[in-house]
């Protein structure tokens, strides 16, 4: 009963600020532009619980879906892709560049490229990593600390 209680303090590392890509008002609205997209589902999804939620393309001989009748989901069609411009682009307007090693970082723009850090890198490389990029001012997409 005369026991005292300790106090618990947590300490949290500051995180950097996000950095913002440098990319221009075109870009930025075409980058939403891309995600006006239905969602498309696979055939009978919602009567079998055993077919996955993944797209897969409707091949029956009386298939509905397959002949593209209004009232079933969309198929996906070459008139859905994204704009040339953006196509590839990470959703922040960032190029991505996959990194392994340390001196990978030599050849990144931070204006206009993030990092995504490979999962083969072991947490001791990989919080270099992190560390040196927080101070050349580059993004990391998956920073996992």
């Amino acid at each position: 009963m005369g026991e005292e209680e300790e106090e618990v303090k947590i300490v949290e590392t500051p995180r950097p600020p996000k950095i913002k890509a440098q990319v221009d008002e075109e870009t930025r609205q075409l980058i939403q532009e891309r995600k006006k997209k239905p969602r498309f589902v696979r055939q009978q999804l919602w009567q079998f619980k055993r077919l996955d939620d993944k797209w897969r393309r409707p091949r029956g001989r009386h298939s509905k879906q397959r002949r593209h009748k209004r009232y079933r989901t969309p198929v996906v069609r070459i008139g859905y892709g994204s704009p040339k411009k953006v196509r590839g682009l990470h959703p922040s307007g960032f190029v991505e560049k996959r990194i392994h090693r340390i001196e990978d970082l030599e050849t990144v723009d931070a204006g206009t490229c993030a990092i995504r850090i490979a999962r083969t890198v072991g947490k001791k490389k990989r919080m270099a990593i992190i560390e040196r990029a927080d101070e050349m001012g580059i993004r990391v997409l998956n920073r996992r600390i």
